[in-house]
Parts: structure tokens; sequence; C-alpha cells
């Protein structure tokens, strides 16, 4: 038995009842712009994920269904149940049904210009939004994603990882290396609490008007690029620019305090907001 693994059992065998075997993965985010580099810190235990942010925690209690998402610096947070989800996700839908009504009634409306009317239209609105509208987009479900492997390869602290090109559509979304599960000493039970997450996540995931992040859609994931894999160093883009990277630094087991997973006392709580329409 080698030291990491006596000091594992060790602190199970002392730690009690407020402390379980767990995964605790310390990483880094860099703003793009302006350079600045914050810690993020995400715990996993069983059905329990934790991710800690300068700003904002996320707590996901699978085994109750629900999730908290905290402002650290308001002291406020916001609970999800799977009741929330539905809600939630019936709003976005009737709003994602205004956006395709309104994108196809500006595309019946540029279509009766002169070409080179158009054409200046567009470049001004992709300007605006980030690209120009979407033709052809209304009533459509969402857009497919797709995992392009890049043909390199990197290494991330101590890990070797593959880097894919991540799109959404025809909008570039991520740079992303990812290493097999085994290359970081983890297993498939390791990730179990994202299938849950996944799940819980169901609802909302799917609409084209969100961010297709990969920890809603952890599954499709390892299904696109043929292997269950961790994303080691992700590269963001917004608008065709890249915003943030996120970079891992340590993966290690430990003993992970039973109450991590709790939500803070002296914490006001806040209703979710309703999502607005077009």
């Amino acid at each position: 038995m080698n030291v990491k693994l006596c000091l594992a059992v060790a602190a199970l065998v002392f730690g009690g009842s407020n402390a379980f075997a767990g995964v605790i993965v310390t990483s880094s985010q860099t703003d793009m712009v302006s350079k600045q580099v914050s810690p993020a810190m995400v715990y996993v235990e069983g059905n329990r994920m934790k991710v800690v942010t300068p700003d904002t925690t996320v707590i996901f209690r699978g085994d109750q269904n629900r999730a908290w998402v905290i402002d650290i610096q308001k002291r406020t947070y916001m609970e999800f149940t799977q009741e929330t989800m539905r809600a939630f996700g019936s709003q976005i839908a009737d709003a994602q049904a205004q956006y395709n009504a309104a994108q196809a009634q500006l595309q019946a409306q540029l279509a009766q210009l002169p070409p080179d009317q158009r054409a200046l239209v567009e470049a001004q609105l992709g300007k605006a939004f980030g690209g120009p509208p979407a033709g052809g987009g209304a009533g459509r479900g969402a857009p497919a994603v797709n995992y392009l492997k890049a043909g390199q390869s990197k290494t991330v602290s101590s890990w070797r990882c593959d880097v894919y090109t991540k799109t959404v559509g025809a909008r570039k979304e991520e740079d992303v290396c990812v290493a097999p599960i085994a290359t970081a000493g983890l297993t498939a039970a390791d990730f179990r609490v994202l299938e849950s997450f996944s799940a819980f996540m169901s609802p909302v995931a799917s609409a084209p008007m969100l961010p297709h992040n990969d920890f809603m859609h952890w599954n499709d994931m390892n299904k696109a690029i043929g292997f269950q894999g961790v994303p080691l160093d992700t590269l963001t883009y917004s608008n065709g620019r890249p915003n943030l990277q996120h970079t891992v630094q340590k993966i290690e087991r430990a003993a992970v305090p039973g109450n991590t997973f709790d939500l803070p006392p002296g914490l006001s709580k806040q209703e979710v907001p309703s999502v607005p329409r077009f």
C-alpha cells in the first residue's frame, strides 16, 4: 500500500462520519481580456458536487434532486428543484419560440432589401449581436454540437491531453484539451454525479439560446470524442474571440468534510428570476 493510499485510508478511519472519500479538483480561470486569474475548486463525493469560484458557488445535491446557486458577495442564494427546472425550461421554450418568430420576421424583411443594403444591415447586426441573423432557424431544434480533433496534444500539469475544437451549429465555442479519465487517476464512478446533474439540467440544457455547457451534457461529450474524458484545459469563445480559459492544476483524492455540500447558514433566499420575453 503506497503512502497516498495509506493517508486516504487514515483520513477515512479517523475522520469518522464527518468526512468521506472524494475527489477535489483545483483549477484556475483566466479572463483573456483583463488577464485576471481567479482560483476555482470542484468537490465531488458520491452523488454530490460543489463548484467554487470567487463570485459564485454552486452546490448540486443529487441525493435531494436540488441545486443551490450562491452569490458570495451578496450573501444570497437561489434554490433549484426539479419543479423549478421544469418551469424554467417551459419559460425558455416560450422565449425561444418568440425569438424564432422574430428571426423569421427579420429574415422576411431582409429578403426585400437590395443585396448591398442587406449585407450592410447584416454586418451591423453582427457587430451588435456577435453574428448575422440566423437564416431559416425558426422552428428548428437545438443546433448540432460537434467535437473535432485538432490533431495536436499538449501537457497540462502532468497529464497529456488531446485538443478538440467544439462547435455549436456554425459557432466555435471551445478549444478543449481532453484526457482519458484513467490518465488522471479517476474512474467512471467518480463522475457519476455528472450524469445526475445532466438529468437534472435536462429541461433547460438543450435550449439553443443557452451556452452548451460540457457538464450539462457529459455523456454527449464522451460519445462525441469516443471515450470517457476529463477536460483539463478549456478556452471558450464569445463572438468569435477567446474570453475565458479554465485550466486544471491538480486532481486529488481526499477526505471531503461532510458539511461541504450543505447550504451555508446566514444566507438570504432569492426567488429564481423569470426568463425575459422577446
